[in-house]
């Protein structure tokens, strides 16, 4: 009888462990490498990244994520101060052209 119970013990646990394995879903993302390297379609600070229009507090100003040219459609994204109004201030360029 004894002999019997440990039989059965043991094909009840081996039949457990044959049937209670956990199915693992495999998932792989699709990540186009270039969007990430070649576009600056984000503002980056303190190692962490900013999609346009968010705004930012450093010490007494405010930094808003926005286009670094008006005009174009695709353009890159820079951090932009703004002014007490709070419209941004862009960078203003030289009006002159240098050749060294």
């Amino acid at each position: 009888m004894r002999h019997l119970l440990i039989l059965c013990f043991y094909i009840s646990c081996l039949s457990y462990s044959l049937l209670s394995h956990a199915n693992t879903i495999k998932t792989h993302s699709v990540i186009d490498a270039n969007q990430f390297v070649n576009t600056d379609t984000s503002c980056w600070y303190d190692n962490k990244r900013y999609s346009e229009g968010a705004l930012i507090q450093i010490h007494s100003f405010t930094l808003i994520c926005g286009a670094k040219f008006v005009q174009h459609n695709n353009s890159q994204l820079i951090w932009l101060k703004l002014d007490k109004q709070g419209n941004a201030i862009y960078p203003t360029k030289p009006a002159t052209i240098t050749v060294n």
